[in-house]
């Protein structure tokens, strides 16, 4: 598609399965001086190539996470194959670092199959560390943190419960073997350290196998780990499996080595003078972040499953007006589908055979709808969206294209964007797109207050 006389500039591409997940990873790279744009559905060839010759990372969100087999390969196929024509030869296909997904829902070993089908022979690291969010590889099992504790993915509180892809197994390569991919190597944290700095070394092991797992306990080991699969690819299509670590690993590794001349960002976000919070997710902290904003004197709202099924406009009507009140009377407003693991709402959706996407786009659309009226009536600046796959649907039935980071706090791995719309009631809108485990306690209190945090 491109020729000489126009390069490209891009140094990755990637697809994010969920958009709070792809929003992290996106501000990932960013931290790092990496100028990045995420997409919020698939722009098209010539939308991606025109990118991709103005940033060094360009990203398409997407809903793979929530989605089954035959959905994930119409939505995936499309975009994998322009990714294909642009011949960018590091591609990665962002997984949360928790690396929750089954056989039938988001299945990670499924989208390795589609990555295999578009570029064969190339090579298929896994890394699903993320040290900084408490996220560890150890000899190829994997390890999350809750709270202050570090727990083994199969006895996870959250994890091992998950509503929709509850982990049992912590072994990342039996995880893919059930999804249909077995690994074929692994790099434990031994050669990791080895290597630490001959990257270019490890490269020419990883040469000579289709497939690899990374162990990862600290930034440096994934620094590696990430600089290996650079020099992989400037001989060899690598297509990444990999959650926010490698970004950034990556960037962190391309700005100590030299290869990044632009300046570091600095992070400064302002405070506002009311804030909107929609939350889709059940987790036990999206839960605790309620409750923080309940007593902080946020306006919390239930929104119960008869507006997410029926066509209730009275209801509907009831909800938005006295968010319209709250809002224009400076008080902060959460809007909620449930408080915890445990909410009657995740039962009742089971009971009425709700699918996992079906639910997400049902949220989705109710809380679009909520989100421009406060845009329209309220003056509101900024949002914040709680749950993965719900806010993917959100920001699609919002009518944004696309998003660039504005700020980050990297203590509690918050990144608020702008939005990029042709609907100007829509563009240069911030958001906070938050994953279920992501943040703490307060971090509403943090977006409505700001914060200065220059440090990367």
């Amino acid at each position: 598609m491109n020729d000489a006389t126009d390069p490209l500039r891009a140094k990755v591409l990637f697809y994010g399965d969920d958009f709070t997940g792809a929003s992290d990873n996106a501000a990932q790279y960013a931290r790092h001086g990496l100028k990045t744009v995420l997409f919020f559905s698939d722009p098209g060839a010539d939308g991606l190539e025109h990118a991709a010759q103005n940033y060094d990372v360009v990203g398409v969100a997407g809903t793979a996470r929530s989605l089954d087999p035959d959905g994930m390969r119409a939505e995936l196929t499309p975009v994998l194959e322009k990714f294909r024509q642009l011949k960018v030869p590091l591609v990665q296909y962002k997984c949360c670092s928790t690396f929750d997904s089954s056989p039938h829902t988001g299945s990670l070993g499924y989208a390795i199959q589609l990555m295999q089908t578009c570029w064969p022979g190339s090579l298929i690291p896994v890394l699903a560390a993320t040290p900084e969010f408490g996220r560890y590889t150890l000899f190829g099992h994997h390890y999350a943190r809750a709270g202050t504790a570090v727990y083994r993915l199969d006895r996870h509180p959250v994890m091992s419960r998950h509503p929709v892809t509850p982990m049992n197994e912590s072994d990342l390569s039996l995880v893919l073997t059930q999804q249909g991919f077995t690994p074929s190597y692994a790099v434990d944290l031994r050669s990791l350290d080895h290597f630490e700095k001959t990257p270019d070394v490890l490269a020419t092991e990883l040469i000579a196998h289709d497939s690899v797992v990374f162990d990862g306990y600290t930034l440096k080991q994934v620094m590696t780990a990430a600089a290996s699969l650079w020099h992989v690819s400037q001989q060899r299509q690598v297509c990444a499996m990999a959650a926010q670590g490698f970004a950034h690993g990556l960037g962190a590794w391309l700005r100590q080595s030299g290869r990044l001349k632009s300046s570091q960002p600095t992070h400064k976000l302002d405070a506002v003078d009311r804030l909107l919070v929609l939350s889709g997710s059940c987790s036990s902290l999206s839960a605790d972040q309620i409750a923080w904003a309940r007593e902080a004197g946020f306006l919390t709202m239930r929104a119960d499953l008869s507006l997410l099924t029926d066509q209730d406009t009275d209801a509907l009507e009831a909800l938005e007006n006295r968010m319209l009140d709250a809002l224009k009377s400076g008080t902060s407003v959460v809007v909620f589908t449930a408080e915890g693991p445990d909410d009657a709402l995740v039962s009742a959706a089971s009971a009425q055979a709700l699918s996992a996407s079906a639910m997400a786009q049902r949220i989705g659309s109710l809380f679009a709808r909520l989100a421009r009226v406060a845009f329209a009536q309220a003056g509101l600046q900024r949002l914040v969206v709680a749950g993965g796959d719900s806010s993917s649907f959100t920001m699609r039935d919002i009518r944004a294209s696309a998003l660039e980071i504005k700020a980050s706090h990297f203590g509690q791995n918050a990144h608020v964007c702008t939005l990029v719309s042709d609907d100007p009631l829509i563009h240069d809108k911030e958001v906070l797109l938050k994953g279920g485990q992501v943040g703490q306690a307060n971090l509403y209190g943090l977006m409505l207050a700001g914060f200065s945090n220059s440090s990367p």
